[in-house]
């Protein structure tokens, strides 16, 4: 691999740490937000709803037209825009409700971007796509990792999570700079728009491994988005954690996922990564079960860590198989459903684990996301028995 690839990969990846910073920025200050705006569980919860909404309903329109015109780095430069200024506008929202408007234009800026960063990124290495995968998922993992930490910590230092969202700006404006240098934009569909658009949602529809994918994939983001809003509540009010501590206890989370992943990334490009996702979502549902059962420390710790091992290489594996059953063309529209179903289905989650938490105890919902797990496990098993019959479409740059 020469290194102009090798930096073209690094940069996608570094992008997506930028993309997981956005993300996971207000995880650890959640505590501290909910005190500032008098929030109960509920309400906690639409946060990340919000979030979701606003990231899943733009996903497909904005990845089609960025395969139709061609304008994956455009659109990726745009998405790390949008979703680093309404960050910094948190620190300005003077209600509870103009906050939620800041959040849902962030993650609108969030919808825009798996689809040109992954279309990108699987161009430089096609033949190693569970690698590259992998080395992606590890960027955005370091940013998930990193978050946590940095962001309690400027929490603490500066006494305000409103000046820490301001200084949340820079990441994305960089972070945009160097990505529209790195990259052009490639041409465009010949093609009317509207023959164009039927012919995607034609082709994406009929590919059953592909919707079996979609439906997998939108179990496990459910349960995931619901254990990322609470467990820091949980860890906050039932064990007794600071700021800080929560943030060292995700960015630990974290950290063994992300060696996991490159390691199960590496692997699956020598075996079945279907049936990797199998195993991996069955025992990463029962790793949540048990957090409701934790009663000490050490053990909603061990709990924590197992589903770090066990969920976090997942979603890597997802794409990577989502980008083989495409060709190149439907490549960030593929990945656009599969995102736009995923955050349409886990807007509930959080609603429904608030409602949990409030009618029986906060620990006993994460019996609820279990359960998820378990539903994405048995369309698993289904989605690695049509996958085996699956003919791949041919190989970029073949005849």
């Amino acid at each position: 691999m020469d290194s102009a690839k090798k930096i073209n990969i690094a940069t996608i990846a570094a992008s997506h740490g930028v993309n997981s910073f956005y993300i996971f920025f207000l995880i650890p200050i959640l505590p501290i937000i909910a005190e500032d705006f008098g929030l109960n569980y509920v309400e906690v919860g639409l946060i990340a709803s919000v979030y979701a909404f606003a990231n899943g309903v733009f996903q497909l329109p904005i990845s089609f037209l960025g395969d139709y015109f061609g304008r994956w780095r455009t659109v990726l430069v745009i998405s790390l825009l949008v979703q680093a200024v309404p960050v910094f506008l948190y620190g300005l929202a003077p209600s509870y409700g103009v906050f939620l408007a800041f959040v849902f234009f962030s993650g609108l800026g969030c919808s825009a971007y798996h689809p040109p960063s992954i279309s990108l990124i699987t161009r430089e290495m096609p033949d190693r796509r569970g690698f590259i995968m992998g080395i992606f998922a590890g960027g955005g993992d370091v940013g998930s990792i990193l978050t946590p930490v940095i962001v309690g910590w400027i929490t603490v230092y500066l006494a305000s999570w409103r000046l820490a969202a301001h200084w949340a700006l820079l990441p994305g404006v960089i972070m945009a700079l160097l990505v529209w240098r790195r990259f052009e934009d490639i041409s465009r569909d010949d093609r009317p728009m509207k023959q164009a658009a039927r012919a995607t949602l034609s082709a994406l529809a009929r590919n059953r491994s592909l919707m079996l994918l979609v439906l997998l994939s939108t179990f496990r983001i459910t349960g995931f988005r619901g254990l990322m809003v609470f467990l820091p509540l949980l860890l906050a009010q039932n064990f007794g954690f600071g700021t800080q501590s929560v943030g060292w206890a995700l960015s630990s989370y974290f950290i063994v996922g992300t060696v996991m992943t490159v390691i199960i990334g590496r692997w699956s490009d020598k075996g079945s990564k279907t049936m990797y996702i199998t195993v991996m979502t069955f025992l990463c549902g029962l790793a949540l079960a048990s957090i409701s059962a934790a009663t000490t420390t050490a053990g909603v710790l061990a709990a924590i860590l197992a589903v770090g091992v066990l969920l976090t290489p997942v979603p890597s594996l997802v794409l990577a198989v989502g980008t083989e059953l495409v060709e190149e063309r439907q490549r960030a529209s593929a990945i656009g459903l599969v995102y736009a179903v995923n955050e349409g289905a886990s807007t509930i989650s959080p609603l429904i684990g608030g409602l949990v938490a409030e009618a029986v105890s906060l620990q006993f919902s994460f019996l609820f996301y279990a359960f998820l797990f378990g539903a994405s496990t048995l369309i698993a098993i289904v989605l690695h028995r049509v996958a085996k019959s699956h003919t791949p479409p041919a190989a970029e740059g073949s005849t």
